[in-house]
């Protein structure tokens, strides 16, 4: 203590050229008492032990909030394959465009798609990836190509895929949270020796601080307790991350000081029971879900179509809507309860939950999406959000193009009829209604049997309260 007392006065001496006491003398008053009040704080270390002492030091040099400053991290998921979940990777490709525009550095940012879109056959934009169906061309240039309406609307442009195709799992993605390079190594050295497979990844995981704010964007299919992951095999069984694995994984990175703050989007159905009752609100975690526990959240953008041929659904109701707001605000203004409200208001055939520690949703959109901060005064005139009439006319209204997601598939191969005849996925369709009409009939007999007084499945899925 003695010697840090001694470093701080030759500090002060070698700042004002003279001891406190010529300072006091030549009326500098304020920087004798911040000296004297930093040779104070320094003797709290011979008094109380050197740990408890520069815990103080660090407190009286980071400010009032006590914060020092860290790093951000960010980790965006799409967890399907298949044309017809166009909207995730969609979704996932556009978050990614987000930080890249507002300066993130690659080595911060772990993506995991599959990448089944830019180049699949029924794509008729090879190479382009939308995410709203303002982006579908309308001109063409001289030379009679297809232009899109400005060059934000490709979003597959400088995606990144750290993790793609089968190593799109579970495992990988709680090895990426937990920060276990050797387990996410040994995956991704195995998944490179199987050619049966498609898929590989780089291995790259959050390698964040106690200092750091992290952030998670999850866009996907779920149920109860439950958020969906690819097969292993292209038209195998979809994989699961159980809400317990997940809360398992944030428990861990806290225990470990992974992160001083972390927020996490999540785009599913039944998204809420992912948090509800199981997130604890003292480990510095908000999160902020599409649906709450019992109910399906809405995919938006379908029904379109290009050069007569049908368009999956582009995009995700909750996660446009939170995205877009980001897009029109001043993020250094604009905190994350304001987008989470906005997102709320437009997301109007959900119920978008938020839980965990609320605190940090007055943080600052900046503080976690920013690289490095912005000093700009006012948004980009040309991502100005809708005024308050527009905003009011919204609520009220049922969004056109919009679907739950349960009924995605079927929208879309409803669309491909209107659009394409009877085509190759007429018999997808056929055998996608019979399946339904299957499982339905199947349920209610079940339900009949089980004397409960429930004799549908609708019946049976309406939530008796949250």
């Amino acid at each position: 203590a003695g010697a840090r007392a001694l470093v701080v006065l030759c500090c002060c001496r070698v700042s004002f050229g003279s001891d406190v006491g010529d300072m006091l003398w030549k009326k500098q008053r304020g920087a004798a008492v911040l000296c004297v009040l930093s040779l104070w704080i320094l003797s709290l270390a011979g008094c109380r032990g050197a740990s408890h002492g520069d815990e103080k030091l660090r407190a009286f040099f980071q400010g009032s909030n006590g914060k020092e400053e860290g790093t951000k991290w960010a980790v965006l998921v799409a967890g399907s394959n298949n044309w017809w979940n166009y909207r995730h990777q969609a979704d996932v490709c556009h978050a990614h465009q987000i930080l890249r525009e507002n300066g993130f550095p690659d080595e911060r940012v772990i993506v995991m798609r599959y990448d089944d879109l830019e180049n699949n056959m029924d794509n008729p934009m090879p190479g382009v990836v939308i995410n709203s169906k303002e982006c579908i061309p309308q001109e063409k240039d001289a030379q009679g190509n297809w232009v899109l309406p400005n060059e934000k609307c490709n979003v597959n442009q400088g995606c990144a895929k750290d993790y793609f195709g089968a190593s799109v799992s579970p495992e990988n993605f709680l090895n990426v949270l937990r920060g276990d390079a050797e387990a996410a190594k040994r995956n991704c050295e195995t998944m490179s020796k199987d050619p049966a497979v498609f898929g590989g990844c780089n291995g790259k995981v959050l390698n964040s601080t106690d200092k750091d704010h992290v952030f998670v964007a999850f866009f996907d299919h779920g149920g109860v307790h439950m958020i969906g992951m690819p097969p292993a095999r292209k038209w195998g069984a979809m994989r699961y991350v159980t809400a317990n694995q997940l809360l398992d994984a944030i428990t861990f990175m806290d225990a470990s000081a992974m992160y001083g703050e972390m927020i996490l989007y999540i785009e599913a159905c039944e998204s809420g029971s992912m948090f509800n009752g199981l997130l604890p609100k003292n480990i510095s975690v908000w999160a902020a879900t599409a649906a709450d526990p019992f109910h399906s959240s809405y995919a938006s953008d379908c029904g379109t179509s290009f050069e007569n041929q049908a368009l999956p659904c582009l995009g995700d109701l909750f996660s446009v809507e939170w995205m877009r707001d980001v897009e029109s605000h001043d993020m250094e203004r604009e905190t994350w309860k304001e987008d989470w409200k906005f997102a709320e208001k437009h997301t109007n055939l959900s119920q978008v939950c938020e839980y965990g520690d609320d605190s940090l949703a007055k943080d600052s959109i900046a503080s976690y999406l920013e690289y490095p901060p912005c000093n700009c005064s006012s948004p980009s005139p040309a991502l100005q959000a809708p005024s308050e009439q527009q905003q009011q006319q919204e609520e009220e209204e049922v969004p056109e193009g919009v679907v739950s997601s349960r009924e995605a598939k079927m929208a879309f191969l409803l669309n491909a009829q209107a659009h394409q005849g009877l085509t190759s996925l007429n018999k997808e369709y056929l055998a996608e209604r019979e399946e339904r009409e299957f499982v339905d009939e199947l349920m209610a007999k079940v339900l009949a049997t089980a004397g409960l007084g429930i004799s549908s499945v609708e019946e049976a899925a309406a939530p008796q309260g949250l």
